[in-house]
């Protein structure tokens, strides 16, 4: 068999205790589960290219993502040097699956990979 891609780390949480509410998304609370995976998959905020958002085009959760996701990154005041990562979300291209939409979005990034796009 034909090994497409390799996931080297992973991490989950609930967005922490502080956020609006119990489905609200919390800024630290993702910033957090962000960091923890780059820590498992034993790589740093530079080395990321792209990342394929969660996306479901809310005016409370995408910039709440993108606020963790520069967190994360280091994009928060920490002095990285500029550089380019992509951001994308599946749910643009066929909506939103529900529980199919994480593999969804797994499966585009593996075709991003392999064609180079």
């Amino acid at each position: 068999d034909t090994v497409h891609a390799v996931i080297k780390g992973t991490a989950v949480n609930n967005d922490g205790w502080d956020k609006t509410g119990y489905t609200a998304p919390s800024v630290q609370g993702q910033a957090a589960v962000i960091a923890e995976a780059q820590q498992i998959a034993d790589i740093g905020p530079e080395t990321v290219s792209y990342v394929e958002a969660h996306g479901t085009a809310t005016p409370l959760g995408d910039p709440i993502e993108v606020a963790a996701l520069n967190q994360a990154f280091g994009r928060d005041g920490d002095a990285l040097a500029p550089r380019s990562c992509a951001l994308g979300s599946v749910k643009t291209n066929v909506g939103h699956l529900d529980t199919a939409a994480g593999m969804a979005g797994l499966i585009k990034t593996i075709l991003m990979l392999r064609h180079r796009t």
